[in-house]
């Protein structure tokens, strides 16, 4: 009987050993509102009561980020005395809402606490036009210019991320309208307070355009239900998904083979002239034309037919409006966009010079 109360009397000295001391914080969240970045770094206090029997201290305090310093005594504070720890943070550079946390640790095994902060950093001017240098208007600004996709298979879904500021002084409801059927967008948050970030995400769906190639459009951005902020251009190239073709399918793919890599048009004067060239399809399947394509104004092309079966061929035509090319000379490149795995994008090079 005496082991067994012997045996008890450990097990309660080691749950109050392992209970540790007992702190009580009069706050653990601190919300310093709207703070403009000029004023430079700012404090608040967080204090403490030592509700046990013995003495802590503080014995280590992490903040999650550098623009976040603890400051505390590491002196025992006895039962029943009230300490602090004061959180600085530094807005320079960090326009928008933000949340810090302060990991406090204790001696005598008590319970280790964060501590947070909150706040909007209303950004100067010269960190805002720094992270945002795109005006949209006297409401938002953006981080860039346009949107851009990059290159995506047909088929596939992809977001991308554009983010954006609230440089006004009131609430807006940022939207986006005169979309591409191909693209959609959220707006997260879809209420921003004066000084805060926000975020477009604009997905592009491939399947919802038959284009292939370079895909150039634009998207209106509003700041509310007022006028309209600006107008921003997306870019996009689809491309044709080959990852699926068996060994045999490949071996019997459509292969584009053109009658020459260039046209030249000599001398242009103020009319519109014509040339062609011959495409042939030397593979086993039929050659399938998806798009014929120029970046270059006053250029236009038309093909004979679309599909193109084994050993049968097509006439691609290219006209050229003079009065719509910059400059003395014709230099651009036409874009003959197929289903051939090996060359899905075969480039024509047109060459000229104009008489003005």
């Amino acid at each position: 009987m005496k082991s067994f109360r012997s045996f008890i009397a450990l097990i309660a000295l080691a749950l109050a050993f392992t209970a540790g001391a007992q702190i009580h914080w009069l706050e653990t969240t601190h919300n310093f509102g709207a703070i403009d970045e000029s004023v430079g770094p700012v404090d608040c206090i967080f204090k403490f009561v030592n509700t046990s029997s013995e003495p802590v201290s503080i014995v280590r305090a992490h903040a999650s980020c550098g623009c976040t310093s603890p400051k505390y005594s590491r002196d025992a504070v006895a039962p029943g005395d009230t300490a602090a720890i004061t959180v600085t943070y530094d807005p320079a550079g960090r326009p928008g809402k933000f949340t810090k946390t302060v990991a406090v640790e204790f001696s005598n095994n008590a319970p280790r606490t964060k501590l947070y902060i909150t706040g909007t950093v209303v950004g100067s001017e010269s960190t805002v036009a720094q992270r945002y240098p795109v005006d949209c208007s006297d409401k938002i600004k953006l981080s860039r210019g346009a949107v851009m996709f990059g290159e995506i298979l047909k088929g596939q879904t992809r977001p991308v991320f554009l983010e954006a500021y609230n440089r006004s002084t009131s609430t807006i409801q940022p939207r986006v309208e005169n979309l591409p059927p191909y693209i959609t967008v959220d707006v997260t948050p879809d209420t921003v307070p004066p000084g805060q970030q926000f975020t477009y995400i604009f997905y592009i769906h491939s399947s919802k355009t038959p284009l292939y190639g370079v895909l150039n459009d634009s998207v209106t951005v509003l700041a509310d239900n007022g006028a309209p902020a600006c107008t921003i251009p997306t870019v996009a190239i689809v491309k044709e998904d080959f990852s699926k073709l068996t060994p045999k399918e490949l071996q019997k793919a459509p292969v584009i083979t053109p009658d020459t890599k260039s046209l030249d048009f000599g001398q242009l004067s103020a009319n519109t002239a014509q040339m062609s060239c011959t495409i042939t399809n030397t593979g086993k399947t039929a050659l399938k034309i998806r798009r014929l394509y120029s970046a270059e104004p006053g250029v236009y092309a038309k093909i004979s037919t679309e599909t193109i079966k084994p050993g049968k061929t097509a006439t691609v035509t290219v006209d050229i409006n003079p009065a719509q090319i910059p400059g003395n000379i014709l230099n651009a490149r036409l874009q003959i966009i197929s289903n051939d795995p090996t060359n899905p994008i075969t480039n024509l090079r047109l060459v000229g010079e104009i008489k003005r």
